[in-house]
Parts: C-alpha cells; structure tokens; sequence
C-alpha cells in the first residue's frame, strides 16, 4: 500500500511538469510566430508575388494549390488532373520534389484560402518551432538563460528571417531535422526501439519534405563515431531506422530519382566536394558568423572528449552527440551530393550549430569554475545577444515585380482569349503563373512561360536557344498559339533573354497588334512590367491539343 500511495504523487508530479513544459513551450512558440508574423509584414511578403526574389517559390505554392483543387474535385484520376494543372499553370513542380509539404500546404489552404498571408502562415509557423525547440532545449539542458540566448540568436539569423519571407522546403526539413537529432539524443541516452523508431519515422517526413532530408542517414555513423560507442552497431534497434525510412520514404524517392536528379546543377565528384567545402565555409562565416561556428568547434570537442573518456559527465554528453552528429550530417551531405550551393541549404544545420556552440560556450566556463551558475549563465547569454546584434542590422524585403496587377488586369478585361504569356526571366515567370493560379479559382485562363514556348532550354535553364530567328517570326508564332495577352518585364536581367527582346522589338514593330492595356512598376525600380492585349486574336479560343504538345514537353503528367 505504501508504494501504490507512493506512486501516486510521483506520477501526479511527473505530469504536472510535463503539461506545464508543454504550456511554458506552446507560449513561447506563439510569441515567435507572433514576432515572425509582423518580420513578414514589414519586409512585404504579404504584397509581393511568390517567386519574386526565388524562382522556385512559385512551384511550391502553385503545388500546394493543385493538392487543394484536386481535393476539391473529388479525387479525380490525378495524372490526368496534374496534367490539365499543369497546362494551366506550368509550375507544379510534384516529382522533383516529394509531396509532405505539398499536402500540409493543401490542408490549410481548404481550410481557409490561397491567399498570399495564408500561404505565409506555415512557414512562419515551422519557423517559430524551430526557433521554441532550440531554445527549450538549450534551456532544459544548459539553463534558461542560455535558451533564450540561443533562440534569439536563431530568430534573429538573416538565414532563418529570409526562409519566412517565402515558401522553400529546407524550413520545414529543418525542423524535422532537429526533431529528428532530438530523438536519436534519446537514444544515445538510452538505446531502446522506441527513440530509433521515432527517428526513423522524423528522417522518412524530412526526405518526403525534400531530398536533403536524406543527410539524416549519416546521423548514426557519425554519432558512433563521436562517442566511440562501436558496440552499437550490434543492437538490432540501432538498424531500425533503415527499414522504416526503406519503407515509407524509399518507394517515392527511387521513383522520382530521375525527375529530381534532373534538376541537380553540378556532377558528381570531388570537383564538387571541394567546390561545396568552400563556398559553404564562406557561407558559414557570413551567414552565422565565425565566432558561433568556433565555438560549435569546441562543443564538437567537448562532446569527443567527454564521451570517450567516459566518467561522470559522459551520460549527459549523449544526447549532445546526436547534436553534433547532425551538424555534420547536413554539411556533409551538402558538400557531397551535387543538387546545387545556395546559402539556404545551411539552414537545417543552423539550430545544430547554436546548440553545439551554446554547449561549447558553456563547456569553456565549466573549466572555469562550477560555481555561480547563475553568472555564468547570465554572461552566456550576454554573449549570444551580443553576437546576433550585428544580424538584426540586416533588413530583408521581399520586392513586388508587378505581375500581380498585371495577371489581374488581364483576366479582368473578360476577353473570350484565356492565353497569357509572360516574357520575364525564371522568377518574373513563377510570379505570373502564381499570380494568374491564385486569382483564377475556377481555372480558366493559361499561363504560359516565354521560356518553354518561345525557346528550348533544360529545368536548370541550361543549353538555352530561342526557337524563333528574330521578331517576325516570333510574331507568326504568337499568332499560331492563338495568344491572347503578353505580360512583358523590361528590367535588365528579363531583356538579357534573347526572346523577351525579341518580344519587346515584336511589340514596338506591331504597334497596331500589341495594344497597351498597362504598365506596372516594379518595387526595385529596375524597370516595368507592360500588359498588352494581341489585337485580332481576342476571341480565340485555344486549341489545348496543340497548346498541351508545346507546354507539356515530354513530361509525364
């Protein structure tokens, strides 16, 4: 009877503290989306077309419509719905990238709109829990004032800022990432099924959120190698995660392999090794600073020597293993696997590298002195304010290109001709294809990218050739296509492509065919973006065979 009384107030406790962390960490995290919510206000993400600053943003917003639409159409055969999509709006870009985020993206959207603040919502959102999961774990491992510390620094990253301005795939892997290290922590802390299953099951999301996901598979060796704890490699549940990523991730990536492999920049090899190393240590330094990646050296450093030397402090060093582990995971799949180098794909490994730098940071005092826990807390977190103040001198916009207003012109003028052709450059097109995708609700108009009708080129834009001589030619074969409205960019990086110049020498030699019907400033003052209407062809309605032939290239839905 005194154990079964014991028990009682022990468990009574024991869920007391778990409901009030789970309050204390719901709270926090609405406190960030908050913050995160007016950072995307003020830099004028709710007002800019996707795409205007990244020119994959509009795939993945336009693909998270077709989810919705699809759904709304009662789960239609969906190649051929993701064909007719596409046609309409050739941007969907299911295939080169797995579909996790594309369904959670298409739930919201049924449940409320496609509108751009919505569209918005769920990065800001993943963003706020990254930022709450790093800084509760910093603050249950290291001490409250070092998890504020750490969150702020995140929060204030113009890596992390900038990822909420737009809708890409490394935020959400980010944190699936780091969910993913914390439960493989729990594992190092005590090998049970249990923790390798979760990580399994966080590793198989991140690699159906994007490929990069796959970088967790490099989490065991290394941590393996960090602890020296080689044994593990007998355990049955240390191979757990395989099956279960083979199982649920494995059919999906090795079906699309080819599609995205298409889109992979660079070839294999060392060339691209050494290449990658480079541009991402200078990606590092800028990014996140060379005094935070020094001291997630020396956290890598203490995690080696405490857990290889074993003693007290080995236990506790675990569960930072799987931290560490994770940041080199992600670097080195970064360096190896030649998708592309771009500064975002750091990302996930940004909450790794804090982390490892506030344990560094905290490790440097503990040589110091064990007392005053309280003061050494207070200069630990002294000293990462001090460190993200110069971020927080980086501002960050997102422009509006004018495709917006024109796509709405367009369609407001009634016209029977639903063939809208952009002549911009790769983000000027994702903007009106958006642009023209959200507006159009009961899809009737066709949004046609000048790059796949007026000219040959790869998905990376690579072994470009227009497909007409010069202006006359471009003409007939504007008039061929039957279409209906040309939505023009006279920036300087639009008018560098042959046929956007061919377009513009077109428009000034046809003055009598290319009625002006508005011209629509870009923020950036670059230059404007010209709405014209093709006099002669507004009545005429598309003949989507044809139109299906040209814009569908060979693609398989």
């Amino acid at each position: 009877m005194a154990d079964r009384h014991g028990s009682a107030p022990a468990r009574g406790i024991g869920w007391a503290r778990v409901a009030s962390r789970g309050l204390v960490f719901a709270i926090l995290t609405l406190l960030v989306l908050v913050i995160i919510i007016f950072q995307q206000q003020a830099g004028g993400a709710f007002v800019a077309e996707f795409s205007a600053n990244n020119a994959d943003e509009a795939s993945h917003y336009v693909t998270g419509l077709l989810f919705t639409d699809y759904a709304r159409a009662g789960f239609p055969s969906p190649l051929a719905f993701a064909r007719d999509y596409y046609l309409h709006y050739p941007k969907v870009g299911i295939g080169h990238w797995p579909p996790l985020y594309y369904m959670a993206e298409g739930l919201l959207f049924l449940a409320s709109s496609p509108a751009t603040p919505v569209a918005l919502f769920l990065p800001a959102l993943i963003a706020a829990l990254l930022v709450a999961s790093a800084g509760f774990l910093a603050a249950l491992a290291l001490g409250p004032l070092v998890g504020v510390g750490v969150g702020t620094v995140l929060l204030a990253l113009p890596l992390l800022r900038e990822a909420t301005l737009i809708i890409m795939l490394d935020l959400p892997v980010a944190l699936l990432v780091l969910l993913a290290i914390l439960a493989y922590g729990r594992y190092l802390a005590a090998p049970r099924w249990v923790p390798a299953l979760i990580f399994g099951l966080l590793a198989a999301m991140a690699i159906l959120t994007k490929g990069t996901g796959a970088a967790l598979a490099l989490v065991p060796p290394f941590a393996v190698l960090l602890t020296g704890r080689f044994g593990l490699l007998r355990r049955p549940d240390f191979w757990l995660p395989l099956p279960v990523v083979a199982v649920i991730a494995g059919p999906w990536t090795l079906g699309t392999y080819s599609m995205a492999a298409s889109g992979f920049q660079y070839g294999w090899g060392t060339a691209f090794i050494r290449q990658a190393a480079e541009t991402y240590w200078h990606g590092l330094l800028a990014g996140i600073g060379g005094p935070l990646v020094a001291l997630a050296a020396l956290g890598l450093l203490f995690v080696m020597v405490r857990t290889w030397r074993g003693g007290d402090e080995a236990p506790a060093a675990q569960p930072w293993a799987a931290v560490g582990a994770g940041l080199l995971a992600v670097l080195a799949f970064q360096c190896i696997v030649p998708a592309g180098l771009d500064p975002r794909y750091l990302l996930p490994a940004a909450a790794p590298l804090l982390l490892m730098a506030a344990y560094g940071l905290m490790g440097v005092f503990s040589l110091l002195t064990r007392s005053w826990p309280l003061i050494t807390g207070l200069l630990a977190c002294l000293l990462l304010l001090v460190i993200a103040s110069p971020f927080l001198l980086v501002t960050l916009a997102k422009p509006s290109v004018g495709m917006v207003p024109a796509a709405r012109a367009a369609m407001a003028t009634g016209a029977a001709n639903p063939l809208i052709l952009v002549g911009s450059d790769a983000m000027g097109e994702g903007a009106l294809v958006a642009s023209v995708a959200q507006a159009d609700r009961a899809m009737l108009y066709f949004a046609l990218r000048g790059s796949k009708l007026l000219a040959v080129s790869d998905w990376n834009g690579k072994d470009y050739a227009p497909l007409y001589p010069d202006a006359a030619a471009l003409m007939r074969g504007l008039d061929d296509l039957g279409i209906g409205y040309v939505v023009l960019d006279t920036s300087p990086v639009a008018q560098a492509i042959l046929h956007n110049r061919q377009l513009a020498e077109a428009a000034a030699v046809y003055p009598d065919r290319f009625r002006l019907l508005g011209t629509y400033p870009r923020s950036d003052r670059t230059g404007e973006v010209r709405l014209y209407q093709l006099v002669g062809n507004e009545s005429r309605t598309p003949d989507r065979g044809a139109l299906q032939e040209k814009v569908m290239q060979g693609r398989n839905f």
